[in-house]
């Protein structure tokens, strides 16, 4: 291992490459999904053939025979459409500007919302049998790999329709999805950010995935050069983004209501069986310990010497002496040893990511924002980075592979009917790989004391980042259902208030924004995602618990690894309880907070400031 450090000033390359110029070893081999186009398309022919038997099984579903006979079939159809979607979303993403790309994604979306359609029958036709029925036959060895999806079928009745309206519904999925789909073109593709003057008065470019780096830079004046270059292009088109929200939060009332949901927040949780207390009580939970954030903040603050924090200087590490370059080849050798807690089998696997390019990490013209794991049943688990050579790339990359293993060890172990699992688990193995990588780090002989104050630091940024900001997010999103629930227009200027008064809230006294975060909500791709950002909470949590009981040694790794292969065999609240934690109790997220207060007492400590 070894640490490399570089002036803050180095600049990044003056042009953001297009597609073509990227080096093929680091771009993600979807050819071993599909060699070409024409092979996907082949593929994509055979679906009516797939499709044809379900829907001949259409008035037999009364028997057990019958049933097993349909869910072995709509599993193989859901095998080859997961395949087709995950090439045509990979190639799209990879440049949102290719035509071919997103036509290809398109195309698919609209056969995937068809498909639906000329299947919605099913789930009704399946209720009309006896709930005692249901259950007997869930218990047949036969139906063993479909057991879990009946008893979440059963879940659904009271919100299952007639099958009129459930073809209605399925049929609607490509224009549910529409404001998701104008929101992402708008803000990968089409929007164009301002050079910005670095410490040098050269131009640099601004685009989405170098927005963190200019706010990592020692000078204050390019951060809030880039923070107005990037929330004004922003600004600009409120307009559209705020009816590309308003109109996807209205679909999500609209279907909540349609199928007698109390809520959107309700209608979102269910599919996991997890209760809208959970996530009011988290909520709840990071309100009381808003102090502990707003300590760190004016640490923060009394680092950098200024009188009052701007939004602009929460990234920004506040140990001067360490500038990290960590290059990608770095990075992967980092995460690796990091992993060594979880076992030889684990490390093994984890080293065939880089040479089977299961990673896609350089940033192109056109390649979407931010980074992601994706992938289906027996495929590569890709992850989709724009990586820039810091430490919060090398991190990011700890978080995906996390992601990707969870995939890889779930797909060997499960059946393709309960192989796919949750995001309220996959967030645990993402952050657990963070915490593994810090701990690793923080115990290197080469770690001086300023360096392990830089890592308490990002554990700090990332606690913030991670538990109290998406908090935030969940809050805000839930405050805006509540708002269109009641009837409210969602506004510019009202999402702007709703988003900055909570911006306050959390930050605290040390913190006097620029209103331009107001509009940060707009360059939040997750809340197209449906109630999703409170996972990153509850997971991390959680995965604290995991990683300091695994590194203690004893029998946590197994369990911990159980949670993994599991996939998605049960709820997700079970099987992490089964693993050892419960996501219920309390103690569980004060364990969390009680952490990050210790850290930010350590750090004081290291840096004189207590």
């Amino acid at each position: 291992m070894y640490w490399r450090q570089d002036s803050p000033a180095t600049p990044p390359p003056e042009r953001i490459p297009e597609r073509d110029a990227i080096p093929e070893a680091c771009r993600w081999d979807v050819a071993a999904l599909y060699p070409t186009p024409e092979a996907w398309e082949a593929d994509y022919a055979r679906i009516p053939a797939r499709l044809e038997p379900l829907e001949a099984l259409r008035g037999t579903l009364g028997s057990a025979e019958a049933v097993l006979r349909f869910l072995t079939l709509d599993t193989e159809l859901d095998l080859l459409l997961d395949r087709l979607h995950t090439y045509a979303h990979l190639k799209a993403d990879e440049d949102t500007a290719q035509t071919a790309n997103q036509a290809r994604q398109s195309r698919l979306r609209v056969t995937l919302s068809e498909t639906a359609a000329r299947l919605s029958w099913a789930r009704p036709e399946l209720l009309a049998n006896s709930e005692a029925e249901l259950r007997r036959w869930a218990e047949l060895p036969a139906l063993a790999p479909h057991r879990y999806s009946l008893t979440k079928l059963l879940r659904h009745k009271p919100h299952t329709l007639s099958e009129p309206e459930e073809r209605i519904l399925s049929g609607a999925g490509t224009l549910f999805s529409a404001p998701g789909e104008v929101y992402g073109l708008l803000t990968n593709a089409d929007l164009r950010f301002p050079d910005i003057e670095d410490d040098t008065g050269a131009p640099r470019p601004l685009s989405q995935g170098r927005f963190i780096s200019f706010m990592l830079n020692r000078n204050r004046e390019v951060r809030r050069r880039a923070f107005a270059g990037l929330y004004d292009t922003y600004g600009a088109v409120r307009n559209t983004t705020t009816a590309t929200l308003r109109n996807h939060i209205h679909m999500h009332t609209f279907v909540a209501r349609t199928r007698h949901y109390r809520s959107a927040l309700e209608a979102a949780l269910s599919a996991d069986n997890i209760p809208v207390s959970l996530y009011e009580a988290l909520i709840a939970a990071v309100h009381n310990a808003l102090p502990h954030f707003h300590r760190y903040a004016d640490l923060r603050r009394r680092c950098l010497g200024l009188t009052a924090l701007d939004m602009y200087d929460m990234y920004v590490p506040i140990v001067p002496a360490t500038d990290l370059k960590v290059p990608f080849e770095q990075a992967m050798e980092w995460v690796i040893a990091a992993c060594q807690p979880l076992g030889d089998e684990y490390v093994e696997i984890l080293r065939r990511a880089a040479p089977e390019r299961w990673i896609d990490r350089c940033e192109n013209r056109g390649k979407r924002s931010g980074a992601y794991s994706g992938g289906c049943y027996r495929g590569l688990p890709y992850i989709l980075m724009n990586y820039q050579d810091t430490l919060d790339d090398a991190f990011t990359l700890a978080h995906e592979l996390g992601h990707s293993m969870h995939s890889w060890l779930a797909n060997a172990a499960q059946p393709p009917q309960t192989a796919s699992y949750p995001i309220f688990i996959a967030e645990i193995a993402s952050t657990a790989n963070e915490a593994l990588l810090l701990d690793y780090l923080i115990k290197q002989p080469q770690t001086t004391a300023d360096l392990k104050a830089y890592l308490l630091n990002h554990y700090c940024d990332g606690f913030r980042g991670t538990v109290y900001r998406q908090t935030m997010f969940a809050e805000f999103e839930k405050r805006t259902h509540e708002l269109d629930a009641a009837g409210t227009s969602l506004t510019p200027d009202g999402l702007a208030e709703e988003y900055g008064e909570l911006n306050r809230r959390y930050h605290g006294p040390a913190v006097s924004p620029d209103p331009r975060i107001g509009l940060e909500w707009s360059r939040i791709p997750h809340f197209y995602y449906n109630f999703y950002v409170y996972k990153y909470a509850t997971s991390f949590c959680a995965s604290q618990v995991f990683v300091q009981r695994i590194l203690a040694g004893g029998s946590q790794r197994e369990a911990y690894l159980g949670l993994l292969r599991a996939g998605g065999s049960a709820d997700p609240l079970d099987l992490v309880r089964d693993a050892g934690v419960d996501l219920t109790q309390p103690e569980t997220m004060a364990q969390a907070f009680e952490r990050f207060d210790a850290t930010v007492s350590q750090l004081s400590g290291l840096l004189g400031k207590s």
